[in-house]
């Protein structure tokens, strides 16, 4: 319990000190903010803090107790050892407000086609398996998403893409906002037209991708704005950001507890849902427990970069038949399937320290193109507690290829 939140505590003051002297939304920040809460959250578990839980039982540990300190450590040595090497706070940006105020508008179509994409996906879904059972339909928009098998396959794959797009117009529309001032409607107008196509599959999600795009492209302008001699947050930025964040986190316990009383998580709280932040540590440590350090046998990567493992279906097939059939993963795991236990710490600081750099140099001279790569690096740290980011980001590394193709037509600006 202690080892976690000590853990927790030092990520979190990492993020939170280095967001105050920077104002810059370093990926490093959002990595250690989504890891220092879940290390907390994993410790207030232990200590009884969220009551009765769906999970209690699995959460002992026997492995991550020790291994997460010196994760922590690790990532927070890594970080500071780019920022060592790379030094400088300024962010060197290569087009205009102007410019980026003719992007938002002009391709503002894409959040419309992904709100109708969106609906067309409920629609389908609905024509399908019906609304009877909330989980029931979530259960066959996630297989449809993983199978992508027939017409209505098809729609879901061709709609992945135009959230994608939609992603980096949001972070645009954010950056923007930063740059100029922050409207409670324009927040929640855009909220709504990209909520549809991650909703369809009945998931919650889409609430916090929403939060990190935006608002943490809003705090990359504003930063940039501050160089302007302005001040950080006016008081009606204020009060929209409290009034959006209240509003999301109280989306996501709604849409949670709107599946409770037909799932196994019915007698949990409506605050207890929040747990699921730390479910993908806890997948780790059993992980681990399925194969000892001492008895694995490496991969040296396959699994981290393909997501193909024999080792972890293996493993799958056991959680079938236990309460954690349906638990996240976490990057840990495939880090310790490719390289061991000290292994994967070693891989991670290396990683840690390159998405760090690649992100400060980025930022030396943000063009739109690199604006995006740092977008994508952003995606990996916050997934990376619920995910294997690296494997699972293919489709965005293909998407930037070809906006780096043909970002001349698209943006009609050799210069960015």
């Amino acid at each position: 319990m202690l080892n976690f939140l000590l853990s927790g505590i030092a990520l979190l003051s990492y993020a939170g000190l280095k967001f105050w002297r920077t104002k810059i939304f370093y990926p490093s920040i959002v990595f250690s903010t989504m890891w220092g809460l879940a290390c907390v959250v994993t410790g207030l578990i232990l200590g009884g803090a969220f009551g009765e839980l769906f999970l209690d039982d699995y959460y002992k540990f026997s492995y991550l107790d020790t291994y997460i300190p010196w994760f922590a450590f690790i990532s927070i040595s890594a970080f500071s050892l780019a920022h060592k090497l790379f030094p400088g706070k300024q962010v060197n940006l290569c087009f205009s407000l102007a410019f980026l105020t003719r992007i938002v508008k002009r391709y503002h179509w894409i959040m419309w086609v992904n709100f109708f994409g969106g609906i067309l996906r409920i629609i389908l879904m609905v024509s399908l398996v019906g609304i009877d059972s909330v989980m029931d339909y979530r259960l066959a928009a996630n297989e449809m998403m993983n199978t992508g098998l027939g017409t209505v396959g098809l729609v879901f794959r061709i709609t992945s893409y135009v959230q994608m797009l939609a992603n980096f117009y949001v972070a645009l529309a954010g950056c923007k906002a930063g740059m100029q001032t922050l409207k409670f409607k324009e927040v929640v107008f855009l909220f709504i037209l990209y909520s549809p196509t991650q909703l369809a599959t009945g998931g919650r999600l889409f609430i916090l991708y929403f939060v990190l795009f935006y608002f943490g492209s809003f705090l990359l302008g504003r930063g940039i704005s501050l160089n302007k001699h302005r001040s950080f947050l006016e008081r009606h930025e204020k009060k929209t950001i409290l009034l959006a964040f209240v509003g999301m986190l109280s989306l996501v316990s709604l849409i949670a507890l709107s599946r409770q009383s037909e799932t196994k998580y019915a007698n949990e709280s409506a605050i207890a849902k929040f747990t699921y932040i730390s479910e993908g540590m806890l997948e780790s440590e059993h992980y681990m427990k399925f194969y000892p350090p001492e008895e694995i046998s490496p991969d040296y990567g396959e699994f981290l970069l393909t997501g193909r493992s024999e080792m972890y279906l293996q493993y799958r097939k056991y959680l079938l038949m236990t309460k954690m059939s349906s638990i996240v993963i976490s990057a840990i795991t495939s880090l310790y399937t490719g390289f061991g236990y000290v292994g994967s710490l070693v891989v991670w600081g290396i990683l840690a320290f390159i998405l760090e750099a690649i992100s400060i140099k980025c930022l030396r001279r943000l063009t739109i193109i690199r604006f995006f790569v740092l977008l994508t690096i952003l995606k990996i740290m916050y997934e990376s507690i619920i995910s294997n980011p690296i494997q699972g980001n293919y489709a965005v590394y293909e998407l930037l290829i070809l906006l780096a193709l043909f970002y001349k037509p698209i943006f009609n600006d050799t210069k960015t």
